[in-house]
């Protein structure tokens, strides 16, 4: 599979994610969808690029959630 359908699929993961479950951590976030490194960083960039989430930052982590 190409890198952007995967970039693709894995921003549909994490918006679902949020979507069900809420604000989240970016820790939380990555263990909940199970989902590469890169590419959850690649989706989230892609995410925000297109100002579907907010990303908060929280002392050492950041929060997102969906806009």
């Amino acid at each position: 599979m190409e890198i952007k359908q995967q970039v693709g699929l894995t921003a549909g993961k994490i918006w679902r994610q949020l979507s069900e479950g809420g604000p989240q951590t970016l820790t939380q976030l990555k263990k909940r969808i199970d989902g590469r490194a890169d590419l959850v960083n690649f989706a989230i960039g892609w995410l925000a690029r297109e100002d579907k989430v907010e990303i908060v930052q929280e002392k050492k982590n950041f929060r997102l959630q969906l806009k």
